[in-house]
């Protein structure tokens, strides 16, 4: 995965990118600037005082590690409802109180996303299957997003082709007079 794709919000990923460049990575990268930062520019408030209670001030790289985060967590909430063929708009359902948090997480973190091509491009399961789930027809994703739309072309011939139609009206061959 390119820098330019994890923090981009179009296409789909799988539960398990999403696993890993979207939760567990940027959780490393804040507990990683955190320390960066209590090390060598001094913010010994994150450390708890005496009392058991710390200032959770954030430096300058807590702050760019935290807007960073925060796009690349709305971005990898966006490919995943892309994934169940939803809208990224579904990401506002993040900002429910209480149980917000909690359906994107399950949404994002288990949930299966839909089988096949969908409407924001190939399964990332299974990228090579036809759209659809039919045997050809439609290109794969053509270049600037379009997508077919409609049920697939009828088949040209070979297997799935209906029978031709029936020649002269019967198994004798036509009399010649003359």
């Amino acid at each position: 995965m390119t820098l330019a794709q994890w923090f981009s919000f179009n296409g789909r990923i799988s539960r398990k990118t999403w696993w890993i460049f979207y939760f567990l990575i940027p959780i490393g990268i804040n507990i990683a600037a955190t320390a960066i930062e209590a090390q060598f520019l001094g913010f010994g408030d994150a450390v708890p005082d005496h009392a058991g209670m710390g200032g959770m001030g954030m430096g300058p790289i807590g702050i760019i590690a935290a807007v960073g985060g925060l796009w690349v967590t709305l971005a990898g909430q966006a490919k995943r409802w892309h994934d169940r063929d939803k809208s990224a708009w579904w990401v506002l359902v993040y900002f429910i109180p209480i149980i917000g948090w909690l359906w994107s997480f399950i949404v994002a973190g288990f949930l299966r996303g839909t089988p096949g091509y969908n409407r924001f491009g190939p399964d990332p399961l299974a990228p090579e299957l036809p759209p659809g789930g039919y045997g050809g027809g439609y290109p794969p994703q053509a270049p600037g997003g379009w997508q077919p739309q409609g049920p697939p072309p009828p088949p040209s011939g070979g297997w799935g082709a209906p029978p031709p139609p029936p020649q002269g009206g019967g198994s004798m061959p036509p009399i010649r007079r003359g």
